[in-house]
Protein backbone atom coordinates (compact mmCIF):
# COMPACT_ATOMS: atom_id res chain seq x y z
CA UNK A 1 0.00 0.00 0.00
CA UNK A 2 2.81 2.43 0.91
CA UNK A 3 4.21 2.01 -2.60
CA UNK A 4 1.44 2.25 -4.30
CA UNK A 5 0.78 5.85 -2.26
CA UNK A 6 4.40 6.91 -3.43
CA UNK A 7 3.66 5.73 -6.68
CA UNK A 8 0.32 7.78 -7.20
CA UNK A 9 1.89 10.75 -5.47
CA UNK A 10 5.32 10.62 -8.24
CA UNK A 11 3.34 10.28 -11.09
CA UNK A 12 0.27 12.96 -10.29
CA UNK A 13 3.53 15.65 -9.23
CA UNK A 14 5.41 14.95 -12.43
CA UNK A 15 2.28 15.40 -14.26
CA UNK A 16 1.64 18.59 -12.56
CA UNK A 17 5.06 19.73 -12.57
CA UNK A 18 5.46 19.14 -16.44
CA UNK A 19 2.15 20.73 -16.90
CA UNK A 20 3.27 23.73 -15.49
CA UNK A 21 6.79 23.81 -17.18
CA UNK A 22 6.82 22.18 -20.08
CA UNK A 23 5.15 21.94 -23.41
CA UNK A 24 2.65 19.23 -22.37
CA UNK A 25 -1.03 20.48 -21.43
CA UNK A 26 -3.75 19.00 -19.44
CA UNK A 27 -6.39 20.02 -21.76
CA UNK A 28 -9.05 19.35 -19.40
CA UNK A 29 -9.79 21.40 -16.83
CA UNK A 30 -11.76 18.43 -14.63
CA UNK A 31 -9.12 15.89 -15.03
CA UNK A 32 -6.57 18.80 -14.30
CA UNK A 33 -8.64 19.65 -10.80
CA UNK A 34 -8.09 15.25 -10.47
CA UNK A 35 -4.57 14.99 -10.64
CA UNK A 36 -4.19 18.19 -8.34
CA UNK A 37 -6.06 16.42 -5.89
CA UNK A 38 -4.81 13.40 -5.94
CA UNK A 39 -1.32 15.06 -6.04
CA UNK A 40 -2.81 16.91 -3.01
CA UNK A 41 -4.29 13.84 -1.16
CA UNK A 42 -1.50 11.37 -1.65
CA UNK A 43 1.14 14.05 -0.61
CA UNK A 44 -1.07 14.79 2.71
CA UNK A 45 -1.31 10.78 3.34
CA UNK A 46 2.41 10.42 2.70
CA UNK A 47 3.19 13.09 5.67
CA UNK A 48 0.53 11.30 7.76
CA UNK A 49 2.37 7.94 7.57
CA UNK A 50 5.52 9.98 8.47
CA UNK A 51 4.36 11.71 11.43
CA UNK A 52 2.33 8.88 12.59
CA UNK A 53 -1.15 10.39 11.92
CA UNK A 54 -4.05 9.75 9.96
CA UNK A 55 -4.82 5.99 11.72
CA UNK A 56 -8.76 6.41 11.66
CA UNK A 57 -11.31 6.12 8.91
CA UNK A 58 -12.93 9.32 10.00
CA UNK A 59 -9.59 11.37 10.29
CA UNK A 60 -8.93 10.42 6.84
CA UNK A 61 -12.56 11.25 5.37
CA UNK A 62 -12.22 14.80 6.69
CA UNK A 63 -8.36 15.14 5.09
CA UNK A 64 -9.63 13.91 1.68
CA UNK A 65 -13.05 16.47 2.51
CA UNK A 66 -10.82 19.04 3.55
CA UNK A 67 -7.90 18.73 0.66
CA UNK A 68 -10.58 18.83 -1.52
CA UNK A 69 -12.18 21.87 -0.78
CA UNK A 70 -8.91 23.99 -0.58
CA UNK A 71 -8.08 22.35 -4.20
CA UNK A 72 -11.38 23.46 -5.08
CA UNK A 73 -10.72 26.92 -4.00
CA UNK A 74 -7.13 26.95 -5.29
CA UNK A 75 -7.89 26.04 -8.46
CA UNK A 76 -11.29 28.40 -8.98
CA UNK A 77 -8.87 31.48 -7.95
CA UNK A 78 -6.02 30.97 -10.08
CA UNK A 79 -7.90 28.51 -13.32
CA UNK A 80 -7.53 30.86 -16.05
CA UNK A 81 -9.79 28.40 -18.73
CA UNK A 82 -9.23 25.96 -20.89
CA UNK A 83 -7.51 26.74 -24.65
CA UNK A 84 -10.64 25.37 -26.97
CA UNK A 85 -9.74 24.98 -30.46
CA UNK A 86 -11.25 27.37 -32.87
CA UNK A 87 -10.26 25.58 -36.21
CA UNK A 88 -7.94 23.38 -37.09
CA UNK A 89 -5.14 25.11 -39.92
CA UNK A 90 -3.28 22.50 -41.00
CA UNK A 91 -2.97 18.35 -40.64
CA UNK A 92 0.01 16.76 -40.58
CA UNK A 93 0.25 13.81 -43.39
CA UNK A 94 2.48 11.71 -41.78
CA UNK A 95 0.85 11.78 -38.43
CA UNK A 96 -3.24 12.89 -38.21
CA UNK A 97 -2.50 13.33 -34.01
CA UNK A 98 -0.80 16.08 -34.73
CA UNK A 99 -2.22 19.47 -36.15
CA UNK A 100 -1.65 23.01 -35.76
CA UNK A 101 -5.04 24.90 -34.62
CA UNK A 102 -6.18 28.51 -33.99
CA UNK A 103 -7.02 28.46 -30.50
CA UNK A 104 -8.85 30.44 -27.60
CA UNK A 105 -9.58 30.90 -24.20
CA UNK A 106 -12.22 33.25 -22.10
CA UNK A 107 -10.11 35.27 -19.31
CA UNK A 108 -12.64 35.05 -16.19
CA UNK A 109 -12.05 38.14 -14.44
CA UNK A 110 -11.54 40.22 -17.33
CA UNK A 111 -13.47 40.56 -20.81
CA UNK A 112 -12.04 39.44 -23.60
CA UNK A 113 -10.11 36.50 -25.26
CA UNK A 114 -6.44 35.19 -25.39
CA UNK A 115 -5.81 34.00 -28.89
CA UNK A 116 -3.19 31.33 -30.14
CA UNK A 117 -1.95 29.40 -33.12
CA UNK A 118 -0.11 26.04 -31.73
CA UNK A 119 1.24 22.77 -32.92
CA UNK A 120 -0.23 20.16 -31.28
CA UNK A 121 0.15 16.72 -30.69
CA UNK A 122 -2.78 14.62 -28.99
CA UNK A 123 -0.81 12.53 -26.88
CA UNK A 124 -4.02 10.88 -24.85
CA UNK A 125 -7.28 12.15 -24.23
CA UNK A 126 -6.56 15.19 -22.41
CA UNK A 127 -2.84 15.31 -22.73
CA UNK A 128 -1.44 17.48 -25.58
CA UNK A 129 2.01 18.43 -26.52
CA UNK A 130 1.61 21.79 -27.71
CA UNK A 131 4.25 24.18 -29.20
CA UNK A 132 3.84 27.56 -30.88
CA UNK A 133 4.47 27.64 -34.09
CA UNK A 134 4.83 30.67 -36.95
CA UNK A 135 2.08 29.25 -39.74
CA UNK A 136 4.33 31.40 -42.19
CA UNK A 137 6.87 29.11 -41.77
CA UNK A 138 5.03 25.80 -42.13
CA UNK A 139 6.51 22.79 -44.83
CA UNK A 140 3.52 22.04 -47.48
CA UNK A 141 5.43 18.84 -47.60
CA UNK A 142 4.57 17.70 -44.22
CA UNK A 143 1.31 19.68 -43.89
CA UNK A 144 -1.86 19.64 -45.26
CA UNK A 145 -4.19 22.51 -45.32
CA UNK A 146 -7.64 22.05 -43.68
CA UNK A 147 -9.07 24.83 -42.38
CA UNK A 148 -11.77 22.71 -40.36
CA UNK A 149 -13.81 25.20 -38.28
CA UNK A 150 -14.38 23.58 -35.24
CA UNK A 151 -16.25 26.16 -32.72
CA UNK A 152 -15.37 24.86 -29.55
CA UNK A 153 -15.99 27.80 -27.90
CA UNK A 154 -19.66 27.65 -29.40
CA UNK A 155 -20.11 31.07 -30.58
CA UNK A 156 -23.00 31.94 -32.73
CA UNK A 157 -22.06 31.70 -36.38
CA UNK A 158 -25.39 33.67 -37.93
Amino acid sequence: MKTLLYTVFLFTSVLLLMNRYTDLYINNSIIHFVILLTAAISFIFIAGQLFGKLKTIKSRVLTILLVGCLCYIQSFLTWAGDWKTQTVLYQNKDNYHKTIEFQMRGDRFSFGYKKRVINRLKLFPGLDWTTDIDTAKINSRQWKKVNLYINEMNFDSN
